[in-house]
């Protein structure tokens, strides 16, 4: 392990690697390698993943790594949840909302995230204790605002409780927020840099490459992050309701039961 390098950076400089690979591959095609159902995979998402990787496995050898496309490696209690591409849907439509996700739980616990933005050049990233923006080498601290009103609700179809859909509809939300359906948790890091007012999705959230580099964004930036029954997080009844603000989250947690 290289110890002159820190374990938030290490989550950077891993996922500025992957979107690198995305950036390069952005609008000129990308082969699907595997599909299950409406879902694909496309061999941009395994090429970022082993760009990734390699980052991991020079600073941080010792580490496991658990990774959308690759799967599980390593034996340790130190593990690296890597997400190449998420929104590859939107990717390979040429949509420019899509994200690199790398994340560190250690003992079963988020340590620190980076979150990158391959368009648009921008590299979300929390340390456990504050969150930041880093663009063109300078970073900023990340501030939760809910004055743009917008809400993004996960309407993945594996999560089965339709939380989402009931909010699209509800017109208790619908005057007050303009709720939206993004198919990436770039949709998530914005709830941190306050360009999102709140994030909803159901599922049971442990432990996945999709999240945890969101969730760690949200919670060092002192977003409001529970479950959708307002308790703490991978318990009860699961999913996530991560809202910028005390009065944000009361409101969508109301509508929510």
């Amino acid at each position: 392990m290289d110890g002159s390098v820190s374990d938030a950076e290490v989550a950077v400089r891993a996922a500025l690697a992957g979107a690198a690979v995305v950036r390069s591959r952005y609008g000129s095609g990308s082969r699907r390698v595997s599909e299950t159902g409406v879902d694909f995979t496309t061999d941009a998402d395994v090429e970022a993943e082993r760009a990734i990787r390699a980052v991991l496995s020079t600073l941080r050898p010792g580490d496991a790594v658990l990774g959308e496309e690759l799967g599980a490696s390593g034996d340790s209690t130190r593990i690296w949840l890597v997400d190449p591409i998420c929104g590859t849907m939107n990717f390979a439509a040429g949509l420019p909302v899509f994200a690199v996700n790398v994340a560190l739980e250690v003992d079963g616990a988020t340590r620190v995230g980076a979150v990158a933005d391959p368009v648009a050049g921008h590299t979300f990233w929390a340390d456990g204790t504050d969150a930041w923006r880093r663009v063109d080498g300078v970073d900023s601290l990340l501030t939760p605002s809910s004055w743009s009103r917008l809400v993004t609700v996960n309407l993945e179809s594996a999560y089965s409780n339709g939380v989402g859909a009931r909010l699209l509809v509800d017109e208790r939300v619908r005057s007050r927020f303009s709720p939206r359906c993004l198919s990436s948790t770039l949709a998530l890091a914005w709830v941190a840099t306050g360009q999102q007012a709140a994030y909803v999705t159901g599922g049971d959230l442990r432990g996945s490459v999709h999240w945890a580099a969101g969730i760690a964004l949200c919670e060092a930036a002192d977003a409001v992050v529970t479950n959708l029954a307002g308790g703490e997080l991978h318990t009860g009844d699961h999913g996530l309701l991560a809202a910028a603000d005390a009065e944000t989250h009361a409101f969508l947690l109301e509508a929510i039961r």
